[in-house]
């Protein structure tokens, strides 16, 4: 069961639960449902549910007073492991990080229905490094044309160019993290650098992000803290 509380902005502090049912094919990590994270679409109303237990997207229309309607199930390859998504800054394109077969899919999405087409999927590493793998974040650059995904293992930083006619995805280069276990990504707004919170080396590394090329640049520079997870850029 997964729960959004006060849902994405709804009124009046009311709370809402949805149930998701199922199984996946990796018996350790898909034993049950486990929605691991939610995103708004661009145009609003529409919450997709990345839910790794049952290697599904899961569309939600979110209601005037928050309340959830199912909309639609969208599968993906059978022990993929969906943990993280992303949008594309003009709507079109939804992007998934996929934690256990250490992929990353882009779809089409259909706003009315909440469909979810798959139009590509790559590999986020070599095929060598797959095994002992384990994605997790992803982040796209602010003008849609590049997307970065985070691999704990491998410990890099896969980078993507986007078509933006047809959302599919083409490998610019494996970048390292700058530390190992890099479990969260965050883009400034500006898209000109990157932070890279790498969990099991206690450092965010900070790279200068090339808006031509997509490429990553090490400037040197980190914020030493322990075990960090998550960054999020103050607007």
């Amino acid at each position: 069961m997964f729960h959004i509380w006060d849902c994405l902005a709804s009124v009046n502090r009311r709370n809402f639960a949805r149930t998701h049912a199922g199984t996946g094919t990796d018996t350790t990590r898909q034993e049950r449902p486990h929605a691991h994270s939610v995103a708004e679409t661009v145009a609003g109303g529409v919450a997709i549910v990345a839910d790794l237990g049952i290697d599904r997207l899961v569309s939600y229309r979110i209601g005037p007073d928050g309340s959830l309607t199912r909309l639609a199930e969208s599968a993906l390859a059978p022990g993929a492991g969906p943990r993280h998504v992303a949008l594309h800054p003009g709507g079109r394109f939804v992007f998934v990080m996929n934690e256990l077969d250490s992929t990353v899919v882009s779809l089409a999405l259909d706003e009315a229905s909440g469909r979810l087409t798959v139009i590509d999927s790559k590999p986020t590493v070599p095929a060598k490094a797959r095994d002992g793998n384990h994605c997790a974040d992803i982040q796209i650059s602010p003008d849609g044309r590049f997307l970065y995904g985070s691999n704990r293992g491998h410990d890099s930083i896969s980078v993507f160019s986007i078509d933006q006619q047809t959302g599919t995805l083409a490998l610019v280069v494996y970048a390292s993290c700058g530390g190992a276990t890099p479990r969260n990504l965050a883009l400034t707004p500006s898209g000109r650098h990157l932070f890279s919170a790498n969990q099991n080396t206690d450092r965010i590394s900070i790279f200068a992000r090339d808006a031509a090329t997509g490429r990553l640049a090490d400037t040197g520079r980190s914020i030493d803290v322990g075990t960090p997870m998550c960054v999020k850029i103050v607007r």
